[in-house]
C-alpha cells in the first residue's frame, strides 16, 4: 500500500471511529470537559497515525485501538492525580499496568 492510498484510508478510518474513540475516552477518563475531550481524542488519532503501519497490519485492529486509548486515559489521569479513578479503572477493566508500558513509547524515556 502507498503512501497516498494509506492517508486516504486512514482520513476514512478518522470519520469512522472518531466518535466511538471520543465517547469511548469520555466515558473512561469520567470528564465531560469538551476540550481535554478532543486533546485526548486526537493524540490518539495522532499516535495511531504514528504507528498505522502496526494498525492496518494487526488481525483485530479495534483491540489495538483500544489499548492506545487506554494508554492515553490512564496517563492522562495520572497527570491529573485522579488514582482512585485509575485503580477503579484497573480493577473494573483487569488491566495489568505494565502490559501497557510499551504500546506508546514513553517520550521521556526516548530523550535519555
Amino acid at each position: 500500500m502507498n503512501s497516498t492510498d494509506r492517508t486516504t484510508l486512514f482520513e476514512q478510518f478518522i470519520d469512522i471511529y472518531y466518535p466511538s474513540i471520543f465517547t469511548a475516552i469520555r466515558t473512561l477518563a469520567g470528564t465531560a470537559d469538551e476540550k481535554e475531550l478532543e486533546i485526548l481524542t486526537v493524540k490518539v488519532f495522532v499516535d495511531l497515525w504514528q504507528h498505522n503501519e502496526d494498525l492496518f497490519g494487526k488481525v483485530r485492529p479495534p483491540a489495538y485501538i483500544y489499548k492506545i486509548l487506554l494508554r492515553h486515559v490512564l496517563d492522562f489521569l495520572k497527570k491529573k492525580g485522579a488514582n482512585e479513578h485509575i485503580q477503579h479503572l484497573q480493577n473494573t477493566l483487569l488491566i495489568d499496568p505494565a502490559f501497557y508500558e510499551n504500546i506508546i513509547p514513553d517520550k521521556k524515556n526516548e530523550r535519555q
